[in-house]
């Protein structure tokens, strides 16, 4: 069984250092909120399969080079508990069955989590369609709901919708519009709520995981950034900083389905548009990324590794 205990200490070893390498990788000369992204939801990515090929690695440390394929594993596995004793049923059986708890639990916490945010959508669109009118603003097609609130945000499903209030309109000029609405579209575009939503998720199904807590808390600030990118890019920094400025802080919470200009810390992203760029070298950038996308690869590929060498490697018969 030691390929299964090394291919759990780098699940475990995954879990509890990847936020501090991440955060190292990312730091300074990072590569970007984009690529940044990658990275976090990428590791969040890695550590479910991961944590599911441990099951096949149990199984496979048993049948050895019987595994043929899917039928035959199964067939085989029964036959290969049968000559191993009841330790190795216990130890299969366990695993099995924290596996099949792990995927009931994340498809529960899935189906909770996307009723609600179907149940909130449809109560936001009876909210629209009663209140809101469609209007056309800088070539965007928004929601106007005529209403005192300095708030602006987007809501995906069915296409994306751009929400803006009058109260938001009162106060920021055209140019500001501009960036909000661009950075808006750019978290439509970008389909940033399935990247929050799917970190959120695996945080709610396995909470304590540091791993997973991290990537729910950073994944959010990194859209924002994203989002704010684009928009700064398209129109400027000096307008969207000055839209955050006057919206930051001035909205209730649009839902949890819903991604508003007033998300994560607005000073943050501020400072982060007129600070400049550290003057970092392409090479060391795409050295660090990289090193940062094979150390979270690295657990599942050695999983998988651990998996073919246990069923296709003869073992090794030794004569005393």
């Amino acid at each position: 069984m030691i390929w299964s205990f090394v291919a759990v200490c780098a699940v475990v070893a995954l879990s509890v250092k990847g936020p501090d390498v991440l955060r190292h990788a990312t730091s300074n000369c990072g590569p970007g909120p984009r690529g940044e992204l990658a990275l976090w939801v990428g590791a969040s990515t890695v550590w479910p399969l991961s944590c599911a090929a441990l099951v096949v690695v149990a199984a496979a440390e048993l049948l050895g080079p019987s595994v043929k394929g899917i039928v035959a594993m199964c067939v085989d596995l029964f036959q290969a508990l049968e000559g191993q004793g009841p330790g190795a049923v216990g130890f299969v059986g366990a695993a099995l069955t924290l596996g099949l708890l792990a995927v009931a639990r994340l498809g529960w916490t899935g189906l909770l989590r996307g009723r609600a945010g179907r149940s909130w959508r449809r109560g936001h669109d009876r909210e629209l369609s009663e209140g809101a009118v469609r209007r056309v603003l800088h070539g965007h097609r928004v929601w106007l709901v005529p209403s005192s609130r300095r708030s602006a945000y987007c809501v995906p499903g069915g296409g994306g919708r751009v929400v803006i209030t009058s109260g938001a309109l009162e106060v920021l000029t055209p140019r500001q519009t501009l960036a909000v609405l661009e950075h808006e579209s750019a978290h439509l575009a970008g389909g940033h709520h399935l990247l929050v939503g799917w970190v959120r998720l695996l945080d709610r199904a396995f909470p304590g995981v540091p791993l997973l807590r991290e990537a729910a808390r950073r994944v959010p600030v990194l859209v924002e950034w994203a989002a704010d990118d684009r928009a700064a890019r398209r129109v400027g920094i000096g307008p969207l900083a000055h839209a955050l400025g006057r919206l930051a802080g001035t909205e209730d919470e649009p839902g949890t389905a819903a991604l508003s200009i007033g998300g994560a810390c607005p000073i943050e992203r501020v400072r982060r548009q007129v600070t400049p760029a550290p003057d970092c070298s392409r090479t060391l950038v795409w050295t660090r990324s990289v090193g940062a996308a094979l150390v979270v690869a690295a657990p599942l590929a050695f999983t998988v590794a651990m998996t073919l060498a246990c069923a296709i490697v003869p073992p090794c018969a030794c004569l005393a």
